[in-house]
């Protein structure tokens, strides 16, 4: 991902092979309101991802500025509106199909939801450890914690909908 990318989030990595920085993708990194607890404290928000042969991009839209052809039932269409990406301004982050054919690449898509209280993946220290002020390892302070400290960790969806361009 080494070309301008036209995206509002800030790139983390530009190297998307798996086997560089410790397999951290060409990730792209939202402004606090698209995660944590400034986007619950918000009320969330609406996540879009386009899947094209030119490329792919993923869109974040705050509770109170979701497009309204996202949100509008249309006659023929009980899960939504009739999205228009074209309309939609500049992207979260924007995987142009330059160096990598996304068309043959990316196909069969699955949704993976984890709440992963140990790093990036589950048993993945490498961000928790004692330099950075963490006691012990993640795996020991997660396991010695009660039960009543992940109460609130959760995820809570309103739908998932998935739109085919015709």
């Amino acid at each position: 991902m080494s070309v301008k990318r036209k995206e509002t989030g800030s790139v983390l990595t530009s190297n998307c092979y798996n086997g560089t920085d410790d397999n951290a993708g060409c990730g792209v990194l939202g402004q606090p309101a698209t995660y944590g607890e400034t986007f619950n404290a918000n009320g969330g928000g609406v996540y879009a991802m386009e899947l094209r042969d030119a490329g792919i991009r993923a869109w974040f839209f705050p509770r109170d500025n979701i497009p309204s052809d996202i949100t509008t039932s249309t006659s023929n269409s009980t899960s939504g509106g009739s999205p228009d990406p074209s309309m939609w301004g500049e992207a979260l982050a924007d995987f142009p199909s330059t160096d990598c054919d996304v068309g043959s690449h990316f196909q069969n898509q699955s949704i993976i939801v984890d709440i992963d209280l140990c790093g990036q993946w589950a048993g993945l220290e490498q961000y928790y450890n004692e330099q950075s002020g963490c006691p012990g390892t993640c795996i020991e302070y997660v396991s010695e914690q009660p039960g009543s400290a992940y109460q609130n960790a959760y995820w809570e969806f309103g739908s998932f909908r998935v739109y085919q361009a015709s």
